[in-house]
């Protein structure tokens, strides 16, 4: 583990453990079987790591008026017996004050009134009606068209987001069936270290329910393709939203 920071979620572990846990309430697990599955999921820890469990534990399940009894007597025997301090000692006396300062006010958090119980619900997530082998055309101001075909739909726990290629297309208006089913991707700009042009490929993610959708960023559905057995292997190479992606083809397509 790597201490780059006093705070109790400064450290990678911490802030898998807290998520992992909110995961858990968030999928209407009961509290006291969510407790269970995330202490045995970190029972691997080692003896210069096991604090970081219960430190994170307990300081999320104080947050969500859901500290276990026993989790809060393992933090706070940690915070008293001073394990795992000799990380912040290496770092120097200022990051050893601050640490301890931090360990002093969960301890009185933890020892303290709690929190009334907070209900923990599922974030919004994006679905899509888009599917592989989708055709998208885009037409930018200047009469200059995009196609961008998608290869697959990401599927993640936060939401999905499609997988699309720009097809190395420059006509102004669809082609034949046939010639659309043999376009290649579009290569992209070339990696900043040198070496062969990437494929323009694109993840599109609507992280927020106000982010627009294709539809609402200029996007068209035109066509269907049969989706291809390597598309499912495809790197995206670009992450952004559809109004992002809006932007940039309307930028390239001017020039």
């Amino acid at each position: 583990m790597g201490a780059w920071g006093p705070g109790i979620f400064s450290d990678d572990t911490a802030s898998d453990i807290r998520g992992e846990y909110r995961e858990l309430l968030e999928d209407q697990v009961p509290d006291g079987e969510a407790t269970r599955r995330v202490i045995e999921a970190y029972g691997h820890l080692d003896a210069d790591e096991e604090h970081v469990l219960w430190l994170a534990l307990a300081a999320t399940q104080a947050s969500l008026g859901r500290l276990d009894d026993e989790v809060r007597a393992r933090a706070i025997d940690v915070i008293d017996s001073g394990r795992g301090l000799h990380l912040w000692d290496e770092a120097g006396p200022t990051e050893l004050a601050k640490r301890k300062s931090v360990l002093a006010k969960l301890r009185s958090q933890l020892t303290g009134p709690q929190a009334t119980r907070k209900a923990v619900r599922r974030p919004w997530r994006h679905e899509t009606d888009l599917r592989p082998g989708d055709i998208l055309s885009f037409t930018a101001s200047n009469g200059g068209m995009a196609l961008l075909r998608v290869l697959r739909v990401d599927d993640q726990r936060v939401g999905v987001a499609p997988i699309v290629e720009w097809l190395d297309w420059g006509g102004r208006s669809l082609p034949r069936a046939k010639e659309l089913e043999r376009l290649k991707a579009r290569a992209g700009n070339t990696p900043a270290l040198g070496g062969p042009r990437r494929p323009a490929t694109y993840r599109v993610a609507r992280h927020r329910k106000k982010d627009q959708d294709w539809h609402e960023s200029g996007f068209v559905l035109a066509a269907r393709a049969t989706p291809r057995p390597e598309d499912e292997k495809t790197t995206a190479w670009t992450y952004l939203e559809w109004r992002g992606l809006s932007r940039d083809l309307e930028g390239q397509l001017a020039t």
